[in-house]
């Protein structure tokens, strides 16, 4: 009968989804591409490997690299932020943005973790408040 009309989660992009309908079953296959491109890594012939594992390596993207490396952390990051809820586009793209991206990566090519790391130029130093003065002593 009508099995296939509630919502069921993928379980593979995790998006809520009501496979009878066929605006949501088009929209769960676009979301499920994005994700599939955005998150998987056929490698480079000059990866900056900063570290290797049993279970995978860390990437390290930096602001100078090639724009295909640039593209691919630009992809990343835009799919974390969506997961995180921020607004599309709220990053400041650009050669005066100086992220460094660290990707981990699965033997299969399967991205698994991000980091991005933005340089601190000034430091200020922060007094503890009466609140953190009370959670310190506790």
């Amino acid at each position: 009968g009508q099995r296939g009309l509630g919502p069921r989660q993928c379980g593979s992009c995790g998006m809520l989804f009501a496979p009878g309908i066929p605006e949501d079953r088009l929209q769960h296959l676009r979301h499920h591409r994005r994700l599939r491109q955005a998150l998987t890594h056929t490698g480079w012939k000059q990866e900056r490997v900063v570290s290797e594992f049993w279970d995978g390596k860390i990437l390290l993207i930096l602001p100078d690299d090639p724009k295909f490396a640039l593209r691919k952390a630009a992809e990343v990051l835009s799919v974390v932020d969506a997961e995180l809820g921020f607004p599309e586009h709220s990053r400041i793209p650009g050669p005066h943005s100086r992220v460094s991206v660290y990707l981990f990566l699965s033997p299969a090519g399967r991205v698994l973790g991000c980091l991005a790391a933005h340089p601190i130029r000034q430091v200020r130093s922060i007094r503890p408040s009466a609140i953190d003065r009370l959670l310190i002593d506790y």
